[in-house]
């Protein structure tokens, strides 16, 4: 490891550490970033999806205009998020759900009968059930992604100072 690799640990490790954090000290701000970032994921996502379902013609028709309405719905719902991200962050986790939701339904439709579906089936299906736990406790779903998020960037935080303090001191200057 170089000294600016060495260098570059440091600060990353201090970043994510600060991020961590903040994290922990102002939930809600740490929410309505993480509902943008959703909103645009779904966004994005839904608008590929229905790419993908528009050019591709190796699907059977029903999976093609499946997978299209449903991308078009996972993109409005994205729109959604992006419009109301200051509102309730418990109705942003439903709609988050919803996308999730119909993006897993998708998965699972439009991959029966072609080849190498079983992972593609099974991805939806982890998305469905995903969905369903946060639609039946949107609550716990948000106080769960805090802490989770929140410690996971403290302990790489700290992984990363280790790492970048360890290597600067063990290359001369």
């Amino acid at each position: 490891m170089t000294r600016s690799t060495g260098w570059a640990s440091l600060v990353a490790g201090v970043f994510a550490l600060i991020l961590g954090i903040v994290a922990f000290a102002w939930p809600s701000a740490t929410l309505h970033v993480v509902g943008i970032l959703f909103g645009l994921n779904l966004l994005i996502l839904g608008a590929v999806r229905a790419c993908q379902f528009l050019f591709v013609t190796d699907a059977p028709a029903t999976g093609r205009i499946l997978g299209v309405i449903f991308g078009v719905l996972v993109a409005l719902l994205g729109i959604l998020c992006l419009r109301n991200v200051a509102g309730s962050l418990k109705l942003l986790l439903v709609i988050v759900a919803l996308g999730w939701l119909l993006d897993g339904l998708a998965e699972i439709f439009t991959s029966v009968g072609s080849a190498g579906s079983g992972w593609r089936i099974g991805l939806g299906i982890v998305a469905v059930l995903a969905s369903i736990a946060i639609l039946v406790w949107p609550g716990l779903g948000l106080a769960t992604f805090i802490l989770i998020g929140a410690t996971t960037l403290c302990f790489v935080g700290l992984g990363g100072i280790f790492v970048g303090i360890s290597s600067l001191r063990s290359r001369p200057a």
